[in-house]
């Protein structure tokens, strides 16, 4: 039996769908196979390897690396296998390690299934002659964390004959795979800071309506949804004419520029976690007059001292990232619904000007205009020009280190990159504003419904741009009173609730730390205690995934229930303390 049908025997049992790829001899021109000086294909005189010496070519490829269980490897171009080859005789750890080899050429994989023995890539997940979607699809499939690092390995006469496939595939993996862990490191730092900051806010949202009662109070009135991109500040004179005639939905960092102009917004939306969120209110906190009208929607897991000291009307929401987490709720907000009710989730798209194009949506307002999201880095800046985070590098800078140069600083440490522009030209962006733009590829719904009306920016899928100006004149928006918005009929969160809600947590909190003492060292299979404590739901895989050993990992779930056990004994002090302050008010005798 020769070399091919050897080879056809190993692709029947290893990989069955790949034997459709090897072609008749008659279909393999404008490839030719050479056997001298050393076995080679050509395609229109390229060659796929070294035309002197192919085998120290593919030692080249592969000497030096870091070969371990956990890594993963991703060979672009096949040819003849020679570095595939020595790559596994080299390294005995790489039958632990993830290898995956693409071909494009079925004709190069055809001449290897006709000269060589392809038993070395037993065990390699393998590509020849794909569509990107499939590869592409298999890309997002991959677990990141189950990597500790990767390494792309290119054949360079194969890859220069097929630059473009190659590249657009590399691109896709890099970007899947860095796109997928940052998410998963955003959610584990962040998974925490949000249970934290909802065990904060129980108090403040006490005697509260959630965003239900607000549900189609904008059904077919146009709403301007506001973020805080810098061309923003070419808009602010007429979206103030505009104002009395069309509602306004702010995202928080737009508040201050807003209300520096005169603009008061009818809602705003604050979802940022993290304390720096607090001082886009920094100019309402601060006034010692102001009407607080404008009805704040904020998530659960705002920033808790926003929520504290906001004195006007209040609804709470909650996010879901269908993309990222498969629209699952927090744990928390679970356990709120077991005593309050159904709350309804409103999706995120990673930034706070996606969710308030989603709240908009939500209100019922239709069409939707949103100015302000230039998802690129308009006059070289992140933000507007009197937006708090503006005033941030207002602080840092000095005549040495000026303003734009500190921002600029903070842009170059992006991976940067140029997107399409709504003027037609490319607009430099970054990897997280593609990511957004990502998540509008996904909202074909958006089409006719939402309008970008942004003065320049990055081109946003499924969002027809227009000139606001334009869109002023030509429609009905200042033909139109604005009118008072009257929510629903919806049952507050009462004490009671919020109360058993803590109580519970309490408990639940203090038996996890018991079971886990118990447990952490010798489970094989967590799903029992995952169920049983949903707090843990989260936190725990990620720890034991992200950390080397179990004792770490422990320790930070462990250090994350002590800290949430003293939040949640903070609120409940908090809740008695309203309590009987209210009760002594309402029972003290008046003396005339």
């Amino acid at each position: 039996m020769d070399d091919a049908q050897k080879n056809i025997e190993f692709l029947s049992k290893h990989y069955p769908s790949l034997k459709n790829k090897v072609l008749s001899s008659e279909s393999l021109y404008p490839y030719q196979f050479i056997s001298s000086p050393r076995p080679n294909i050509l395609f229109e005189e390229k060659p796929f390897h070294s035309k002197v010496d192919p085998e120290k070519e593919a030692l080249n490829l592969v000497k030096g690396l870091n070969v371990k269980k956990g890594y993963l490897f991703l060979f672009v171009g096949i040819g003849l296998g020679y570095h595939i080859e020595q790559f596994k005789r080299l390294y005995k750890e790489a039958q632990e390690a993830t290898i995956i080899a693409i071909e494009k050429s079925s004709q190069a994989f055809t001449f290897l299934i006709q000269t060589r023995d392809i038993s070395f890539l037993r065990g390699i997940h393998l590509f020849v002659d794909e569509d990107e979607p499939i590869i592409e699809s298999f890309f997002r499939h991959l677990d990141p964390l189950s990597f500790k690092g990767y390494r792309i390995i290119r054949l360079r006469g194969a890859f220069s004959i097929f630059q473009d496939y190659y590249t657009r595939l590399e691109t896709y993996f890099k970007s899947v795979l860095s796109g997928r862990l940052s998410d998963i490191l955003t959610r584990f730092a962040f998974e925490s800071l949000w249970m934290k900051n909802i065990v904060e806010n129980i108090p403040s949202l006490q005697g509260k309506m959630p965003l239900g009662a607000l549900k189609n109070i904008l059904r077919y009135k146009t709403a301007l949804v506001v973020a805080a991109g810098p061309s923003l500040i070419e808009q602010l004179q007429m979206i103030k004419s505009a104002s009395p005639n069309i509602y306004i939905i702010a995202v928080d960092a737009a508040l201050q520029p807003l209300l520096s102009s005169g603009i008061l917004p009818d809602f705003i939306v604050s979802l940022d976690a993290q304390y720096f969120n607090l001082f886009h209110f920094h100019h309402i906190f601060t006034m010692e007059k102001w009407t607080p009208n404008s009805i704040l929607i904020a998530d659960v897991v705002a920033n808790p001292l926003v929520l504290k000291h906001w004195q006007g009307p209040l609804y709470f929401s909650s996010t879901t990232s269908k993309a990222g987490h498969g629209g699952e709720k927090n744990p928390l907000v679970n356990l709120l619904m077991n005593y309050y009710g159904p709350i309804d989730s409103i999706e995120c798209g990673g930034s706070v000007a996606t969710t308030a194009i989603e709240v908009a949506l939500y209100l019922g307002a239709h069409p939707v205009l949103v100015t302000g999201l230039d998802l690129s880095y308009t006059y070289l800046t992140t933000h507007i020009n009197s937006s708090a985070i503006h005033s941030y590098f207002y602080l840092k800078s000095n005549r040495f280190d000026t303003i734009h140069s500190a921002m600029g600083k903070t842009i170059q440490k992006r991976k940067l990159q140029y997107v399409m522009g709504v003027g037609g030209k490319r607009v430099l962006t970054d990897f997280v504003f593609a990511n957004y733009l990502k998540w509008f590829e996904e909202k074909s719904d958006y089409f006719q419904r939402v309008f970008n009306v942004t003065a320049t920016g990055a081109v946003i899928p499924h969002v027809t741009h227009q000139i606001l100006k334009d869109y002023i004149n030509k429609n009905r928006v200042l033909k139109e009173k604005k009118l008072p918005c009257a929510p629903l009929p919806v049952a507050k969160l009462s004490r009671d609730v919020c109360m058993k809600v803590l109580s519970d947590l309490t408990q639940e909190i203090c038996s996890a730390k018991n079971t886990l003492s118990c447990t952490i060292r010798t489970a094989s299979n967590f799903d029992p205690i995952l169920s049983r404590y949903p707090i843990l739901k989260n936190i725990l895989p990620l720890a034991l995934s992200l950390y080397q050993n179990r004792d770490a990992a422990f320790s930070h779930v462990l250090m994350f229930l002590n800290m949430l056990e003293k939040k949640t004994e903070r609120s409940i002090r908090k809740l008695d303390f309203h309590h009987h302050s209210s009760f002594r008010t309402s029972n003290t005798p008046s003396f005339r």
